[in-house]
């Protein structure tokens, strides 16, 4: 399983986070299933080959997932089933700030779920994610999807949630409302439709990931010190949070890592 990111032209840098790309072979998949971990962005993804499927909560409403699809918000891991034949994926990670002007939408109709954007009714859609698709190489790809978002260069994010992001603190109860200039309600009502989730569900999310870049970097560290790091009121209270978004515990984490494939976080070994 081979993951790969690459960096977006400087004037989409405030919409793109990175595009991405991921491989296997036959060999890769045979032996393991894989599984999302919430990271609180918003993914574009296009399969080259086979789809995977995923296995979101509500199977009445999601019962395949498509050739292309958008990512919302989720809110705990999702296994995902892998195609026989291997993967090529080429995908687009928005910051979550942004997804919400790009597909005209509220997000909150995709959490936990995936779309294509051909439903949404957005203008020349279809032909846009073929000619993505068959574009010869990733260059060519990248081209495609900035010439798509050219309107949004260069965003302008100070109306955005992008300016709430840089004041909030790891925990919710801590929050000082006054000082970011909104209301508790109008905060919630924007997260719902703009980012897809509760404010204090996205807090949670961003420190369990912190979590996971700390526990990848420092795989013999102590997890007293992180969990008093990160604001964890106890270890136990650190252990059930990182169990419910990664569905292991912080030992059996580090024994799923797969370093190539950062997409599909985990590798769980039978």
């Amino acid at each position: 399983m081979i993951f790969e990111k690459y960096a977006p032209s400087s004037h989409y840098r405030s919409v793109i986070a990175y595009f991405w790309t991921l491989k296997s072979s036959e060999s890769d998949l045979a032996s393991a299933a894989y599984r999302f971990v919430p990271d609180g962005y918003v993914d574009w993804v296009f399969h080259l080959g086979t789809p995977w499927q995923c296995d979101f909560p509500d199977k009445i409403t999601n019962p395949r997932t498509g050739k292309y699809h958008v990512f919302g918000q989720i809110k705990k891991h999702i296994n995902l089933q892998l195609p026989e034949d291997g993967l090529d994926v080429f995908g687009v990670k928005f910051h979550p700030w942004v997804a919400d002007k790009i597909w005209k939408m509220d997000m909150h109709y995709l959490t936990d779920s995936c779309a294509d954007l051909i439903d949404l009714e957005l203008p020349n859609m279809k032909i846009l994610q073929d000619e993505i698709c068959i574009s010869d190489g990733l260059e060519a790809k990248i081209r495609l999807v900035e010439g798509y978002l050219a309107h949004h260069a260069n965003y302008e994010a100070n109306r955005s949630l992008k300016n709430v992001f840089s004041n909030l603190d790891v925990s919710y109860d801590r929050l000082n409302f006054q000082h970011l200039g909104i209301g508790v309600r109008r905060l919630e009502q924007r997260f719902k439709n703009e980012i897809g989730i509760s404010p204090k569900l996205f807090l949670r999310t961003q420190r369990v990931n912190r979590v996971i870049g700390q526990l990848r970097q420092k795989t013999d560290g102590s997890l007293t010190g992180i969990t008093y790091e990160n604001n964890y009121f106890d270890q136990s209270h650190f252990i059930r949070d990182f169990k419910q978004f990664t569905g292991l515990n912080p030992t059996q984490f580090l024994k799923s890592i797969d370093p190539n494939g950062d997409i599909l976080n985990l590798r769980l070994n039978p």
